[in-house]
């Protein structure tokens, strides 16, 4: 075989290729080092209020927000959605270790195929977890895609965020957060929006605005909860 084909081969492998047992390394340390913390939740009745039907529902959270919304909303048969990048494999098979069904899609690459998957799995399940900011970006700016979600499904949408008073900050694009052992954890969250079936594009935009909004608050009412510690 030619060695600059091997190479190239070689380089578009993902860490969970050489690392297998990663994803299940990373869900078991998530579920122990949160099982530490203690966990404080703002608007709990607005969560309640949104399961009330028995339907699926829509949490909308920042990037930044992973780990401790994923390790909240465990276990459920939520759905998610990872990115089609090599290494997004890793994070489906961690969504999967903590009880999610993963799909892949990001921007320009199978979001649109993801969505419409989505939309069809959403049919009897219990709803999903979904980063408002996608998985690249702009960070802290809800894309439209998680509203047009929220059209087609019917599925009320609640804005959902994490602070913690101790806490690592990852060096990445959207500064994810990660609790520290014993932390005091605060996890607020939104009253629901439902989008109107058939809203047009302008419409749309207005639901992008207010899910905005309500992240917005969500996120400096945990952080001011948490001391000020931003998530």
């Amino acid at each position: 075989m030619d060695s600059s084909i091997d190479e190239k081969t070689k380089r578009r492998r993902g860490i969970v290729d050489y690392l297998p047992f990663l994803p299940a390394l990373i869900a078991v340390l998530l579920r122990v080092l949160h099982r530490t913390c203690k966990f404080t939740i703002i608007g709990e009745e607005n969560l309640r209020e949104a399961q009330k039907t028995g339907g699926p529902v829509i949490a909308a959270f920042w990037h930044s927000s992973f780990p401790g919304v994923l390790y909240y909303f465990r276990d459920r048969g939520y759905l998610t959605i990872t990115s089609r990048s090599r290494d997004g494999e890793l994070a489906a098979r961690l969504v999967n270790r903590l009880g999610y069904t993963a799909f892949r899609g990001s921007p320009g690459k199978g979001g649109a195929i993801a969505l419409k998957q989505l939309i069809s799995a959403f049919r009897g399940s219990a709803g999903g977890g979904f980063p408002a900011d996608g998985s690249q970006g702009p960070v802290q700016v809800v894309q439209k895609g998680l509203i047009v979600l929220g059209m087609y499904t019917g599925s009320p949408i609640f804005a959902v965020s994490v602070a913690a008073d101790r806490c690592w900050r990852f060096r990445s694009w959207d500064r994810t957060i990660l609790a520290k052992p014993f932390a005091n954890v605060v996890l607020a969250v939104s009253p629901s929006i439902r989008v109107e079936r058939g809203a047009s594009s302008e419409m749309v935009e207005n639901y992008r605005v207010r899910v905005q909004e309500y992240l917005d608050v969500v996120t400096d009412l945990a952080a001011r909860a948490a001391g000020g510690r931003f998530a």
